[in-house]
């Protein structure tokens, strides 16, 4: 978990930033990995959503310090660490999105419990639920591959359990 000594808004802010690229990237790269035109148009419309969460947190960011961000390159001081990157197998890094949506929802909540000025609690509190939105569509839309073998279930348990159900079916008729 990640803990603050002392909460500056705009070191905040471009973390916060930092996140939405490091996420849009991320999304992108799931979806070069990923065949399915279907799949492949919820991962975009993800990076979409991650952009336009950016542009708003950037608006922000200038609105408050009075500068520009032209590109942002940001040290080890403004990342996420818990952040991981994605890989090259699509079921691992889906699985991996929604520990990253987790982890950027959580950072968000947090900061949203610590800030004092409302605008900023409010804006931090609409991205936590934004990201929450995300994690939700990424459930709905992933599932988790079913395996007999890593659930402990014997193949041959499973059998007779699916024969039985017939059975049982066939008499209330």
């Amino acid at each position: 978990m990640l803990t603050f000594k002392s909460l500056d808004v705009v070191d905040t802010l471009k973390m916060a930033i930092q996140c939405e690229m490091d996420m849009e990237s991320y999304y992108n790269k799931l979806a070069s990995l990923i065949d399915n035109d279907d799949a492949v148009a919820i991962l975009r419309g993800l990076a979409e959503k991650e952009e336009k969460q950016r542009l708003r947190l950037i608006k922000y960011y200038s609105r408050l310090s009075g500068k520009k961000i032209l590109y942002l390159n940001l040290g080890k001081k403004h990342k996420l660490n818990t952040l991981v990157k994605c890989s090259d197998d699509p079921i691992e890094a889906i699985r991996m999105a929604k520990k990253n949506e987790t982890e950027v929802k959580n950072y968000f909540q947090m900061v949203s419990r610590r800030l004092i000025e409302n605008d900023l609690r409010k804006l931090f509190q609409e991205l936590a639920l934004e990201t929450e939105h995300h994690l939700a569509i990424l459930e709905s839309s992933f599932v988790e591959p079913i395996s007999i073998e890593s659930s402990g279930i014997k193949s041959e348990t499973v059998y007779s359990e699916v024969v039985k159900s017939q059975k049982e079916s066939i008499r209330t008729w």
